[in-house]
């Protein structure tokens, strides 16, 4: 997804349906992570990560009432829903969103000649021995 020509207040609309989109789902394969980190560089003018302290950014233009709900959308990310599940603010807590790259540096420490093998875990059990139980 190109976030690069989003506007600030499409970048929020954006994550409201993710937010939305997660609050039923917390897992779901629909949002992803790239997407949102666009869209929130987009909708706040610069980086979660430049974040020093915990902060909470008020949308320009939101319209709704007091955040009763916070919908994580990346470690150290939420965002912050009004009774209607409409998008007021987000809250960035910087200690959180550092901790995300040391959990996430064993992730890809490896190389995995067969990336697929999940998909075609049939195939390369048969490679290995093809004389195996089936």
């Amino acid at each position: 997804m190109d976030t690069g020509a989003l506007e600030s207040g499409e970048a929020a609309q954006a994550l409201q349906h993710c937010a939305n989109l997660l609050r039923d789902d917390p897992w779901t394969p629909d949002v992803k992570y790239e997407a949102v980190m666009g869209l929130l560089k987009a909708a706040l003018d610069q980086s979660p990560g430049s974040c020093k302290a915990k902060t909470t950014v008020p949308l320009s233009g939101a319209v709704g009432g007091p955040a009763i709900d916070q919908v994580s959308a990346i470690r150290g990310v939420y965002l912050d829903l009004d009774r209607e599940g409409r998008l007021v603010s987000i809250s960035i807590n910087p200690r959180k969103y550092k901790e995300r790259r040391k959990l996430m540096a064993f992730v890809g420490g490896s190389r995995d000649p067969e990336p697929d093998v999940a998909a075609r875990h049939d195939d390369y059990l048969a490679m290995q021995d093809p004389h195996g139980p089936s």
